[in-house]
């Protein structure tokens, strides 16, 4: 029996009076949610492959994912505390160790999911554990750097091509 935990999950509470927590379930496949829901304060919603991941991480609480850099890095950018539930070995394993290391999440397994439902509970009902999760993953954030990126790549193309001219003026 294996269990599988979506790409990601973003957990927000709901508008309406009630306190009612929705739940967006994003993994690029339909998810079948009709044996799983029993009446509760928590409404599912599967939403399979979605374009529009940054608007669900903006909203979100907490982020329920793998361990894969760029998502961690997004989360992070956004101030979103990270429950990262797999990795894959070598290759990610580093990025769990990042997110535990700057107390902006931790790791559950996937093979635990009641696990996973304890921990982010009680992230989303503990105010000042979200607050400091939050801080955390802020300050590992670099909302900026794409535009940094392009920033540094544009001042190295214009110092080479003045060394360039530079070279030919003088011939």
């Amino acid at each position: 029996n294996t269990t599988t935990v979506p790409a990601a999950v973003a957990a927000t509470e709901s508008n309406n009076s009630s306190s009612e927590y929705e739940t967006e379930v994003i993994n690029g496949a339909e998810i079948d949610t009709s044996n799983s829901i029993v009446e509760s304060l928590v409404k599912v919603i599967g939403l399979g492959f979605i374009t529009n991941m940054a608007e669900y991480m903006v909203a979100a609480d907490v982020l329920v994912s793998k361990a894969g850099p760029g998502t961690i890095a997004e989360a992070a950018s956004l101030s979103l505390p990270v429950m990262l539930t797999s990795f894959l070995p070598g290759q990610e394993e580093g990025n769990v160790d990042y997110v535990v290391q700057n107390e902006f999440g931790t790791f559950v397994s996937d093979s635990d999911p009641q696990g996973i439902s304890d921990v982010v509970a009680s992230w989303l009902t503990d105010e000042q554990k979200l607050k400091h999760l939050s801080a955390n993953a802020k300050k590992c954030g670099a909302p900026d750097a794409a535009k940094e990126i392009v920033e540094a790549i544009g001042e190295s193309a214009l110092r080479w091509k003045n060394i360039n001219d530079s070279k030919h003026a003088k011939s």
